[in-house]
């Protein structure tokens, strides 16, 4: 990974931005004038990429929620076990927050370019300040549907109008065609300026590619794909156009090609120190699930001591924890082994033995914690945890990720490309070892061991893994499904557009979530409610949801389990 660098911390302000309801709030949002610290254009860059995913976001919208939702992790601790779906606002604003913090800097990013003396020399920087915006409104909008966009933040270049600080939402349909419009306009400016080498620099500032113009392209290219994927069930033919557009052998040298190339934002271990919270969380929220597990285990998949921390139990430890607790209700059963998950159904919590939490010699200081279901490796959130050495990073879109979306299009679709489906397939599996590989080291996750070459060909010849025509689009998913480990919001996003994984699939099996007798199902959408009547902005709010409540499949207004309008049945 040759384009990781040492961070450098700019000394400015982030934008702030109070945890707001899903209602009065968007208005303010949007159309606060607030001002930043007069800098640079370029310095800029890396406070709105620091926006992608900050500790809030991971402890509401993925530690309590998604991830468990995902059955990436079983809770074990974190409110009551009646709160499973939108039971509380921050699983949602903590994310729009990030959506509204970036899109206030890149707006101040564009004044400052447009007041600069050589504007012309900022045009890479402002492509790739709206490239990152647009991956972001991505993400956004899969929670809350329409958004504020095209006139957003304007205030930020000093403008009162009654358009800029009163702005109208678009719906999701406007924003997939103004969004892979911007997206194609970005990569051809971007191309545009390879040559003339009369760009600023922003090396340093860009945690993505140290401003490498031709992945920035890349980039652009591999989300205008994801755009595609939240296309295909409301306008199929759109969303192939894109898939033949991005994906065209003419067009090869635009996508991703290698594991550099992923659309990725590196920080050094410096980074959860700056910019506080409960990173390491992740840890004290949750253990491993057997729908993880037991598909880890049983195809021996390397990946599995990247994802988790090797438990306790030892055979010796296992004898010498039932000598010291003689109560069999307490004693573990002695086939219990390194490698366990736990019931991701509440109703089971009590009985499941996985979930122990008792430690052999608990009185001394050498007390050892023999919980069986393994523990997520918490340094591939925070680096730093428990004096780590490694580093951080936000996933925005990796080369597997990529592949895989490839796959699945070619698979379906029969769309052209210059590797088959399955090639796209097999290309995205090894990408997938190597990157978590190297995620291994660069985060010096707990008792990392390298993955070897033994164990990538034993795990790719498994009959869950190897290419098989019969059954190729449920392994496309089950890979897409594990790749997306840290990428939580973008698994769920995925599972909502093809259902998987389910209780009935094959590879990857989820378990159906029990509470109070009651089978439980994931939320499509956030829980919405209307404005007060007085709040700033209230025509546009009250319109943005009597619009989307038109479609018979959005549900009630506060009805999380509604569809938002690309994600049709």
């Amino acid at each position: 990974m040759k384009r990781i660098y040492q961070l450098i911390i700019a000394s400015f302000a982030l934008l702030s931005s109070a945890l707001v309801s899903c209602t009065d709030g968007f208005a303010d949002m949007n159309t606060n004038p607030e001002t930043l610290p007069v800098v640079q254009p370029e310095q800029l860059l890396y406070t709105a990429e620091v926006q992608a995913l900050t500790s809030g976001h991971c402890w509401n919208a993925i530690y309590a929620s998604k991830y468990r939702w995902m059955q990436y992790g079983a809770g074990i601790w974190g409110y009551s076990t009646t709160q499973y779906s939108f039971f509380m606002n921050s699983i949602g604003t903590t994310v729009y927050d990030e959506y509204n913090n970036m899109g206030g800097v890149i707006t101040n990013i564009e004044y400052l370019i447009e007041q600069s003396n050589t504007p012309e020399r900022y045009s890479d920087l402002k492509q790739m300040g709206r490239i990152m915006l647009i991956a972001k409104g991505i993400q956004t909008s899969d929670l809350y549907g329409s958004l504020v966009y095209s006139n957003g933040w304007l205030a930020r270049k000093g403008l009162e109008d009654d358009a800029s600080l009163t702005p109208a939402f678009e719906t999701q349909e406007e924003l997939s065609a103004i969004w892979d419009r911007q997206l194609k306009e970005c990569i051809a400016n971007l191309q545009a300026k390879l040559s003339t080498g009369d760009q600023i620099s922003i090396k340093g500032y860009d945690r993505a590619y140290n401003g490498d113009t031709r992945r920035w392209i890349k980039a652009a290219n591999g989300l205008r794909l994801r755009l595609a994927s939240r296309l295909w069930k409301r306008q199929p033919e759109t969303a192939k156009a894109i898939a033949m557009e991005v994906l065209a052998s003419a067009n090869a040298a635009n996508v991703f090609d290698n594991n550099d190339d992923g659309f990725v934002l590196w920080f050094d271990n410096l980074y959860t120190t700056i910019h506080t919270g409960d990173w390491h969380s992740v840890r004290d929220m949750e253990i491993a699930t057997y729908c993880m597990m037991d598909y880890l285990n049983k195809n021996e998949d390397p990946r599995k001591r990247m994802y988790f921390v090797i438990n306790n139990l030892t055979p010796e430890n296992l004898e010498a924890f039932n000598k010291e607790y003689t109560n069999p209700d307490q004693q573990l059963p002695a086939d219990y082994g390194r490698w366990e998950g736990s019931t991701a159904s509440y109703d089971s919590f009590t009985v499941d033995k996985r979930r122990t939490r008792l430690y052999l010699h608990p009185a001394g200081a050498d007390a050892i914690d023999m919980r069986p279901a393994n523990m997520p490796q918490v340094r591939l959130w925070k680096g730093d945890d428990d004096d780590g050495s490694g580093g951080n990073w936000a996933p925005i879109m990796t080369y597997a990720d990529f592949c895989f979306l490839a796959a699945e299009f070619t698979l379906r679709e029969n769309i052209p490309s210059a590797k088959t489906p399955q090639q796209w397939y097999e290309t995205g599996l090894r990408a997938s070892l190597d990157l978590w590989n190297f995620l291994g080291k660069y985060c010096d996750i707990a008792n990392y061991e390298a993955i070897e070459e033994a164990e990538i060909t034993n795990f790719l010849g498994k009959p869950d893994i190897k290419w098989d025509a019969s059954r190729a689009l449920e392994q496309i998913y089950a890979q897409t499904y594990l790749e997306h480990y840290k990428n939580v919001d973008e698994a769920w996003a995925f599972w909502k557009r093809t259902g998987y994984p389910n209780t009935e699939s094959n590879i990857v099996r989820f378990e159906k979530p029990i509470i109070q007798g009651v089978a439980r199902m994931v939320p499509r959408k956030v829980k919405l409610v209307y404005p007060n009547e007085g709040v700033h902005n209230y025509e546009n709010l009250k319109k943005r949801l009597d619009d989307m409540a038109k479609d018979p499949q959005f549900g009630s207004i506060d009805d999380e389990f509604g569809r938002l309008w690309w994600d049709v049945k």
